[in-house]
């Protein structure tokens, strides 16, 4: 634990990061090189995509927006039956540190209604919108925070404890402590557990990817928690060699749980100095 913590503060500090204290309701302007992708206001840069609904259109007003985040399934019945999908980005990026601030509420809804609350984050979305995208993804699940999952043709590489290798789900151990390699992904939907622990809180919590190159890293609360390497796309139709993937459109996923969302940011490495060493 201490390694890891160390090696953390390393990369974090090379990125000129320190992980926020708890914000105000209202989003605090941004530290340098970070911008804001949520402007607190309005969907102002991003589209929607729901099952039955399609783009842009939502109504059954499953997303508000109050206070400065945003506000999942805010008017819906407890237990009612509801659409899911995400909030995308209408930008494509690259090479970039991402985060943003969640916390539960208190409303779980069918399909999911007997399930653990879910969310996430998905990045490097390829190819058309659907439910769900092409793409890899942040887990946001209750007690499952950070898992990395690929889908749909999405490939990399990470280490994982080797006592859960026979696991349908393996959980992510760094290398350097005794990981074994593993190959994660390239049909389906792939599932990678965070690094053992229990790292969520009650209330705002603070999730983070470095997505350097085709290389990815899940942090949440200050915590890495997942890494992988070598992102790559797998095409069973095309049946051609694997193409690498650095950057896609970014979403929120909206998945039958009450949830908020606020201090959405994302700076660019490029732009960092010093972040490329």
């Amino acid at each position: 634990m201490i390694a890891i913590a160390t090696s953390l503060a390393m990369s974090l500090a090379v990125l000129g990061f320190s992980p926020p204290g708890e914000a105000q309701a209202q989003a605090p302007a941004p530290a340098p090189n970070w911008t804001p992708l949520f402007n607190g206001r309005d969907l102002t840069g991003w589209y929607t995509f729901l099952q039955k609904h399609g783009k842009n259109q939502d109504p059954d007003h499953v997303i508000t927006i109050e206070d400065g985040a945003i506000h999942l399934y805010k008017d819906a019945p407890e237990a009612s039956n509801v659409v899911m999908g995400y909030i995308a980005t209408e930008k494509e990026y690259g090479n970039y540190h991402f985060r943003f601030q969640y916390r539960w509420g208190t409303k779980k809804f069918e399909p999911r209604y007997k399930l653990k609350r879910d969310a996430g984050l998905y990045y490097h979305i390829l190819g058309k919108d659907q439910v769900w995208p092409r793409a890899l993804q942040y887990q946001v699940e209750q007690t499952n925070v950070g898992d990395l999952i690929a889908l749909y043709g999405m490939q990399l590489d990470t280490t994982i404890d080797p006592k859960t290798r026979s696991e349908k789900m393996p959980t992510f151990q760094p290398g350097e402590q005794g990981g074994a390699p593993y190959l994660l992904g390239g049909e389906g939907i792939a599932y990678l557990r965070h690094l053992a622990g229990d790292y969520e809180r009650d209330g705002w919590n603070t999730s983070e990817i470095i997505a350097r190159g085709d290389t990815t890293t899940h942090i949440l609360n200050g915590q890495v928690v997942s890494k992988g390497t070598g992102i790559r796309l797998v095409d069973p139709e095309k049946k051609g060699p694997p193409q690498p993937v650095t950057r896609g459109r970014i979403a929120l996923e909206i998945e039958a749980a009450e949830i908020y969302f606020r201090n959405v940011e994302i700076r660019l490495l490029d732009e960092v100095p010093g972040a490329s060493r």
